[in-house]
């Protein structure tokens, strides 16, 4: 017996929290963490557009990665492996403190958020178009300003709490 597919309305809505995560905390959190990091380890600029470039990187291979059909009929266990690896490398920037560790966590963090933008986009673009509700696409995108929205908030809490750099990646 085949399991029914989804709403066309909630899958567009589990898009739009998988790119709230991966995109919108995963990737541009760092943003609003950036002064903190840089006031209290004492990165330079160039520091910093360092780590901002790994991740574009990671990104940019990540997306390239994606392409060719090789993961047709595993996009759902790739892009989840993708989220699990957005918290995981999320919260192991609170933990690390060399540029080393930075230069190489926000790299796998890119090829994680461009997996997880890429494959979860074919799935609710798949199923929305199958369903004629191509008008949902945009709530799907929806989830990367959610995600920046979120994640800029609580950055405010935490930086009027006096949290450090760490709590933002936590």
């Amino acid at each position: 017996m085949k399991a029914a597919s989804p709403s066309p309305l909630r899958l567009a809505f589990a898009g739009m929290v998988a790119l709230a995560v991966a995109m919108g905390i995963g990737r541009f959190v760092y943003t609003p963490i950036l002064p903190g990091m840089m006031g209290e380890l004492g990165l330079s600029a160039a520091d910093a557009g360092w780590i901002a470039s790994a991740n574009y990187l990671g990104y940019l291979i990540g997306a390239l990665a994606a392409v060719g059909g090789w993961a047709h009929g595993r996009e759902r266990l790739l892009m989840l492996a993708g989220l699990a690896a957005t918290a995981v490398l999320t919260g192991a920037m609170g933990l690390a403190g060399t540029m080393a560790a930075f230069l190489v966590i926000r790299f796998l963090a890119g090829l994680a958020s461009a997996f997880v933008l890429v494959f979860m986009s074919s799935i609710v673009f798949g199923h929305l178009a199958a369903a004629g509700r191509n008008d949902l696409q945009a709530l799907h995108f929806g989830g990367v300003g959610l995600g920046i929205a979120a994640s800029s908030a609580l950055m405010a809490i935490l930086v009027t709490g006096h949290a450090g750099w760490e709590a933002g990646w936590f």
